[in-house]
């Protein structure tokens, strides 16, 4: 009864806290729902909609969503990053002219990873309506990737401890509080990692409001547990998991299902 009562909540709460429209993936996808989904997804369901932290991955617009195994990643909220050869000409001159004025206090990246930052940075802010910001988006996440959190970054990913936005810095997410965006990189590119790696995978979120009414580390803790972060300690030997990796090279709707049905895994263990 209390899962149903909770489901139900979502449900009527939903419209009152998402501004943006119904991910359209989730619309077209619930029509061809049958009776073969997965047995994983209905203890997902289950483990979600019993969760007191279920804010913490967004409430989605339509609970549909959750019923497919695409929340809180969807193909909607997922960017596959092309080669660097792909930019536009907009792009290429950001990424140029951010060499230009490195002034952080760190080696400076190397450029295609730079451009793989400004590409998705471009996508993200003209989602949000906020493309004046991009250099300002793209600035702070190199920064948090190579100045603060470098040693967070391992076995091909990097679970984004903040977000693009500057603190207090308002957008209209439509998932809630936040919206998961899952980046995938095929080719990998060179960041500073635990365990020497490429990235190829990043998770980072878009809060409606940085620092309100949840603070940036309960997102990245509960994020951190729910994909089954594994700690590692620097200087000792690294055992690599190669999922993600794998996830990189995946169409949006396997990559989100696999991390998604990972997040199933970990949470029902822990919830």
């Amino acid at each position: 009864m209390m899962l149903i009562e909770r489901r139900e909540f979502l449900q009527t709460t939903i419209g009152a806290v998402s501004t943006l429209a119904m991910p359209n993936f989730c619309q077209s996808s619930a029509k061809a729902m049958n009776d073969t989904r997965p047995n994983w997804l209905t203890k997902y369901e289950q483990t979600l909609a019993a969760s007191n932290d279920m804010e913490l991955f967004g409430i989605p617009k339509s609970w549909s969503c959750v019923s497919q195994g695409l929340h809180p990643f969807s193909p909607d909220r997922t960017l596959i990053l092309p080669a660097h050869d792909h930019a536009d000409d907009y792009q290429t001159k950001l990424a140029r002219q951010i060499v230009d004025r490195w002034d952080l206090d760190c080696p400076l990246p190397n450029k295609a990873t730079i451009l793989r930052i400004v590409q998705a940075a471009s996508v993200l802010t003209r989602v949000y309506g906020v493309r004046e910001k991009t250099e300002d988006w793209v600035q702070r996440l190199l920064a948090w990737l190579f100045l603060f959190y470098k040693s967070v970054a391992q076995d091909h990913h990097w679970l984004a401890p903040c977000s693009w936005q500057g603190f207090r810095e308002e957008v209209k997410t439509s998932n809630g509080i936040v919206d998961w965006w899952l980046i995938l990189i095929p080719q990998g590119v060179e960041v500073p990692s635990i365990d020497g790696t490429r990235l190829h995978t990043l998770i980072t979120p878009i809060y409606t409001e940085v620092g309100k009414p949840r603070l940036p580390v309960e997102f990245w803790d509960f994020t951190a547990r729910a994909i089954g972060r594994q700690p590692q300690v620097s200087g000792e030997p690294q055992s690599i998991d190669t999922t993600w990796l794998s996830v990189s090279r995946m169409d949006r709707k396997s990559a989100c299902l696999s991390v998604n049905q990972r997040i199933a895994r970990n949470l029902t263990q822990t919830v």
